[in-house]
């Protein structure tokens, strides 16, 4: 990526020398914006496709948006307040990870970083760390916005996402995610039992 931008860079250094004015959005914007790749529409084409598995491999986020959303105007990437340990089921740093999404705590990452909402979930995949009062504490997680896959010890996190503030962060940052729609569907399957036992019941 910065190696296309500075060939960008030259190439208008030498447009600029043969006297015209030459304009390259990505050597503007990439200096304040983040790179998000987003997918508006329910139709994709063979080269949105392949624009869709080249930001896979650089890891960029990528936001698929329904028309609908458009035009009823509803924004997305909105919200930036870092997830906590409110945000996950209680005791559940005593559970397994393996195959959860999990909190991460700001200060995993140090001091110096600014992080924002997009840094907090995590889908871990393997480590012995999973597995609580292992010897082994290794954690090995993919940020569930880009894809990232990284290794953390398991004091890093503060424990799994509530299902409530997966769905907010969702309905805040559209990916893709067959962690996130398991969890979430998982989720609705546990509650189907209380509803059934629930009918006919007076309020």
């Amino acid at each position: 990526m910065e190696r296309n931008i500075q060939r960008a860079r030259d190439y208008c250094a030498y447009a600029a020398s043969c006297g015209v004015i030459p304009l390259a959005p990505h050597t503007i914007f990439t200096q304040y914006l983040d790179d998000d790749l987003w997918v508006v529409g329910s139709t994709i084409s063979s080269g949105m496709q392949e624009e869709i598995e080249l930001a896979k491999k650089l890891y960029m986020p990528i936001f698929y948006v329904p028309e609908e959303q458009v035009r009823e105007k509803v924004k997305i990437r909105q919200q930036d307040r870092l997830l906590g340990l409110d945000d996950c089921i209680e005791g559940s740093s005593k559970r397994g990870y393996e195959g959860q999404i999990l909190v991460l705590k700001p200060e995993a990452y140090g001091s110096s970083m600014d992080l924002t909402a997009d840094d907090s979930l995590w889908y871990a995949r393997d480590g012995f760390g999973c597995t609580y009062g292992a010897r082994g504490q290794a954690v090995y997680a993919e940020n569930l916005l880009d894809g990232r896959y990284i290794h953390w010890e398991r004091k890093d996190f503060y424990g799994i996402v509530k299902t409530e503030s997966l769905a907010a962060w969702l309905a805040d940052k559209p990916i893709r995610s067959e962690a996130a729609e398991a969890a979430l569907e998982a989720a609705v399957q546990d509650l189907a039992p209380e509803l059934e036992d629930g009918e006919g019941l007076e309020p």
